[in-house]
């Protein structure tokens, strides 16, 4: 899927040092447009709402898109700021329509654990992090493929391989192994 432009704070010397004014306008205008999008992302899961409407209504989004992308890689701060509008009543009227057709707004399932003081919040679609912080700030969220990519990964799959080879067996603690044993034994103290 393409990157969906956001503001890149042209404005910032240290940042873009070498940014023309056009450059800088353009990003600028930018700015009502990224908030609209999060908060579109928050509401509806990050990139559904153009699922969520008629075919009609997802193509004038993608036509609107594709005239923002323009206007931004031309660094016409007008065009810009022009098609930040389109995009910005586009984005109200799929609002507007996903409504109107009784979509489901993006509340996740968090499945949450406390181990040690921590708690761990997972969700199944990563579309819906910005709901699921929304829902239970202050808490890490992980999707469930993270959680697989995190086994997997952990000491080369040992993990995986652990559950596969035992059924039903409960990983209660993940020790490291010693690579040598004198890193575990304080020789100083035991010779005395």
């Amino acid at each position: 899927m393409a990157q969906r432009p956001t503001r890149q704070k042209k404005d910032d010397r240290i940042l873009h040092k070498g940014a023309t004014a056009n450059e800088i306008k353009a990003d600028l205008a930018l700015a009502p447009f990224d908030a609209a999008v999060r908060e579109m992302d928050r509401k509806w899961g990050i990139d559904r709402l153009p699922e969520l409407v008629s075919v009609e209504s997802a193509a004038k989004w993608g036509k609107a898109m594709a005239g923002l992308n323009g206007a931004i890689d031309a660094h016409d701060p007008d065009k810009t700021k022009f098609w930040v509008e389109v995009c910005l009543r586009g984005l109200a009227s799929m609002d507007a329509e996903a409504v109107s057709l009784g979509r489901s707004v993006s509340d996740p399932d968090i499945w949450e654990y406390e181990l040690d003081g921590t708690v761990f919040g997972i969700i199944a679609d990563n579309r819906e992090w910005p709901a699921a912080y929304a829902k239970r700030p202050g808490i890490a969220i992980y999707t469930l493929r993270e959680v697989a990519v995190a086994l997997q990964a952990h000491k080369n799959g040992l993990v995986s391989a652990v559950k596969i080879a035992f059924p039903g067996a409960e990983i209660k603690a993940i020790r490291r192994k010693p690579e040598d044993l004198e890193d575990e034994i304080d020789f100083d103290s035991v010779i005395e």
